[in-house]
């Protein structure tokens, strides 16, 4: 495994295996032994793909990230590394944990980004995000130290002229303040929405594989400015990280047990953590639409779906569809009950909607 100056993992992080597969890291909390990521990316003899690193090429297994899309891909993985696959006994969830013992790699965003900027930036990607970078800093007054790059740009796969830029922040005071500028922007300078026709493309797939008409995934995507278009071509995405300090959770503080799928209203009270992965709305005033009455205690709505991060404000109604879970909070001696966006059990069907969206 390759050192850094950063050992515990963060969302967003990637890992790559002893035989060459590349694997993006979900959230913040992992069991000693192994690392919970999906797979992104394996090594392929074929030519006809755009990711390579020297010679060798790369197909993407995650065409587009969902829970469905996740599952899907223990597929591949049930194969050739059934052991990656198991079942947690704190989340009790299947899901896929790369053991620690077998990681060739550890690939950290911020590390990567200073690597390119002191190289002045190897391709016109490369250069185009340093001057992204430099370009946000300087408008939001967030240093250039707490930006980071993920996906095929981290693991130097990407291809000049096709690949996105997944940015990364970290921090929550950063992440928000940046968030706030570019959902501010109204196009004038070098950042702005893409043209009309590409959101509703976007909005019409989006609809495919989530519950959400193509008008909803429209509203959500212009809400959000999700991803953004610099110097009129590059598109580029922001993934807020928390900083290892902002972590509040170690493997095993809490256990996690599944109930029941069911359908609820409420008031978010708190969003300050929505913007991260998971997603975690504290809410209020919630009521059962469809499911067990007693399950209106909820106290928070936590999304492992990115689509529905950071899309409630404070004080703004809702309606959502999810697994509930009994948390056993070990450290505070209670338990309590959140709603699940984002579990296997949905079937992809769950969802988060402010109910504006609705009237």
């Amino acid at each position: 495994m390759t050192l850094s100056y950063r050992k515990v993992f963060l969302d967003r992080d990637f890992v790559e295996d002893k035989n060459g597969y590349l694997y993006c890291v979900v959230g913040y909390v992992h069991p000693p032994d192994r690392v919970l990521a999906y797979l992104k990316y394996v090594p392929t003899r074929s030519l006809d793909t755009i990711w390579f690193k020297g010679r060798v090429g790369y197909n993407r297994v995650l065409k587009y990230y969902s829970s469905v899309a996740v599952t899907e891909s223990f597929k591949i993985l049930k194969k050739v590394k059934p052991h990656y696959i198991y079942y947690d006994n704190v989340f009790n969830i299947t899901f896929i944990g790369v053991p620690i013992s077998e990681i060739r790699k550890h690939y950290i965003p911020e590390e990567r980004l200073k690597e390119i900027i002191e190289s002045g930036g190897k391709d016109e990607l490369e250069q185009d995000l340093i001057e992204l970078v430099k370009y946000l800093s300087e408008t939001t007054n967030v240093k250039i130290q707490s930006f980071g790059i993920s996906g095929s740009i981290l693991t130097s796969i990407h291809h000049p002229k096709y690949s996105d830029i997944d940015l990364t922040v970290y921090g929550i005071a950063n992440s928000w303040t940046l968030i706030k500028v570019l959902r501010e922007a109204d196009g004038k300078d070098k950042i702005k929405l893409p043209e009309d026709n590409v959101i509703r493309e976007w909005a019409l797939e989006v609809s495919k594989h989530h519950p959400l008409t193509p008008k909803e995934a429209y509203l959500m995507y212009v809400e959000k400015k999700m991803r953004l278009v610099f110097k009129e071509s590059r598109v580029f995405s922001i993934h807020p990280i928390l900083l290892p300090e902002e972590v509040n959770e170690k493997y095993g503080d809490k256990i996690y047990v599944p109930k029941d799928l069911i359908k609820i209203k409420g008031k978010v009270i708190d969003n300050r953590l929505s913007i991260f992965l998971p997603g975690k709305y504290i809410v209020d005033d919630v009521s059962v639409l469809k499911g067990k009455r007693e399950y209106s205690e909820i106290e928070e709505v936590v999304t492992f779906e990115g689509l529905y991060s950071g899309i409630l404000d404070v004080d703004e109604e809702f309606i959502a569809y999810g697994k509930v879970e009994e948390v056993h909070d070990r450290i505070k001696g209670r338990k309590y009950l959140r709603l699940v966006i984002g579990s296997a059990e949905a079937k992809g069907k769950d969802y988060i909607k402010p109910l504006r969206w609705l009237r």
